[in-house]
């Protein structure tokens, strides 16, 4: 049972898309039209300005370094990566396929996972906090445009004609709730106490417009020809991640950040966000639905093994000082 209650988002998250693949009409009906979907972007949204540690963001403006490695490694580093060597393997994954992987590579890092391993693990919480802040403020703008960017340089197709639609809807779904969420952060600080059940609202409502979006590409019997086939991509997926953390730490020891910030960029720089990036991909693919249900399986691939993964590391790190405080006390 306790495992249970841990774990009920990737739980909730595997069952919805076994339900969505084996009867998508569910989903479909639930969606009416985009209405849902919309409803949902806004209120997930809305929590999470009146949930950001506003305060925090104050706080943390001194670490300029910090936050100049982290921001740069996560909008600059990882889609670079993910482009050269999407060049450089000997296969050739569809385009669909790499569209969806470049639409993970430039998304912002996770909003509340990253911060939460940090903490446990003995790392600079407020830098996570703040880095995790900026880097999905800064997603909403920079995001799109990175998509656009690979996507047209990759030549897979040009996006860039829907560009401006596509900020106008983030700024409608997105910007606007966001900014109302700060608003009622500062003018309404009784209900923050309720931060948590919030936490867990906004996750139902993630899982519901995964399983949506899923549930319509499910439908498609071209996107269902297309999932034997993604063995390989998901395992590139896996070793990337990995790469990525031994790249973090390589690239945050070289430059000579202490313990606690090497251990927040552990758990920073190579995550990536589900909470923010389904929403941002929904927005981004609404003219293409054919192309979304492809766009969105890297990352419903890579968000539940960067868990997978910092959790083992987190308990490497806990281990570790537990020897450390023995060996100090003989």
């Amino acid at each position: 049972m306790k495992f249970l209650v841990k774990n009920w988002f990737l739980i909730g998250l595997l069952l919805l898309l076994t339900v969505g693949f084996l009867a998508p009409d569910i989903g479909i009906g639930i969606s009416a039209g985009s209405v849902t979907t919309n409803i949902l972007i806004v209120l997930i949204f809305l929590i999470t300005g009146y949930t950001l540690p506003s305060e925090a963001v104050k706080n943390g403006l001194r670490e300029i370094k910090l936050h100049l490695f982290l921001q740069i490694f996560i909008f600059a580093v990882v889609p670079l990566y993910f482009y050269l060597t999407l060049l450089l393997i000997p296969f050739q994954f569809s385009a669909e396929t790499r569209i969806g992987i470049f639409a993970l590579a430039v998304l912002p890092t996770t909003i509340f996972s990253c911060v939460l391993f940090t903490q446990t693990s003995g790392g600079n919480t407020v830098g996570a906090m703040f880095n995790a802040a900026l880097a999905n403020l800064l997603g909403i703008f920079i995001s799109p445009f990175l998509l656009s960017l690979l996507i047209k340089s990759s030549g897979e197709l040009d996006a860039s004609e829907e560009i401006l639609s596509v900020v106008i809807s983030i700024g409608l779904k997105i910007l606007l709730p966001l900014t109302a969420g700060q608003i009622l952060h500062k003018s309404w600080k009784s209900g923050l106490k309720h931060k948590k059940k919030l936490s867990i609202l906004s996750n139902i409502g993630l899982l519901l417009i995964v399983f949506i979006n899923f549930s319509k590409s499910a439908a498609d019997p071209d996107f269902r020809s297309m999932l034997p086939a993604m063995a390989a991509p998901f395992l590139y997926l896996a070793v990337s991640f990995v790469l990525l953390l031994g790249l973090s730490f390589l690239s945050a020891s070289a430059f000579g950040f202490s313990r606690s910030n090497i251990i927040t960029i552990l758990f920073t720089a190579p995550q990536k966000t589900l909470a923010m990036g389904v929403p941002l991909l929904s927005t981004f693919f609404v003219n293409s639905p054919e192309l979304l249900g492809a766009a969105l399986l890297p990352l419903l691939f890579y968000h539940p093994w960067q868990l997978f993964v910092s959790g083992f590391l987190k308990s490497f790190l806990r281990n570790l000082d537990r020897s450390a405080a023995q060996n100090l006390s003989k």
